[in-house]
């Protein structure tokens, strides 16, 4: 590619000439007002709602749908659309757009946690810590609360049995990782 046209393309980025990313919720969702889960909720966008990706910010994306509200989804709500059914792709910046995000694919970020196991070192020597427990309890929620996050996050309550008590198991090195 030419410096004039790196120069070109960059104008144009700069400038916020190309269009937002377009994209489909891929279900039923909520829009959110902030990037959280228990934001106020803007709107709810049925399956296959079309809207412009304007942004990311960690597992979220904002957004814009065709009637002009502005919100978050989780990218995971949302689908790439065919870069062939884009009302962006029949003119230039459609073009400029489906040129700059070649070799990209669109909203398949992958979000790992890793877990640190612990010993039976580790679980011998745990001590209570008040001061983080106190720490804790300041995100404590009452029952109305966490009963609208639920239900706008489509959660639904499952009984699971009790787990049986521990019986002694045979002494293992300290490198043996618990749950890890």
């Amino acid at each position: 590619m030419s410096r004039k046209t790196m120069l070109v393309l960059a104008g144009l980025l700069a400038a916020g000439i190309v269009q937002a990313e377009p994209a489909l919720t891929g279900r039923a969702t909520e829009l959110m007002a902030q990037a959280q889960s228990d934001a106020a909720v803007v709107a709810s966008l049925p399956e296959n709602t079309r809207v412009e990706v304007l942004g990311r910010k960690g597992a979220w994306s904002e957004v814009r749908t065709a009637s002009g509200q502005s919100g978050w989804l989780r990218m995971a709500m949302l689908k790439p659309t065919n870069a062939a059914a884009a009302p962006s792709s029949s003119n230039a910046i459609g073009t400029l757009q489906n040129l700059l995000s070649s070799g990209r694919t669109s909203n398949t970020a992958t979000v790992t946690t890793g877990v640190r196991g612990l010993s039976e070192k580790d679980l011998q020597n745990a001590q209570a810590n008040p001061a983080e427990l106190e720490k804790m309890q300041q995100f404590a929620v009452d029952r109305r609360t966490a009963a609208g996050f639920a239900q706008r996050n489509r959660l639904v309550p499952q009984s699971l049995e009790e787990l049986p008590a521990p019986t002694a198991a045979p002494a293992q090195s300290d490198n043996h990782m618990v749950g890890g």
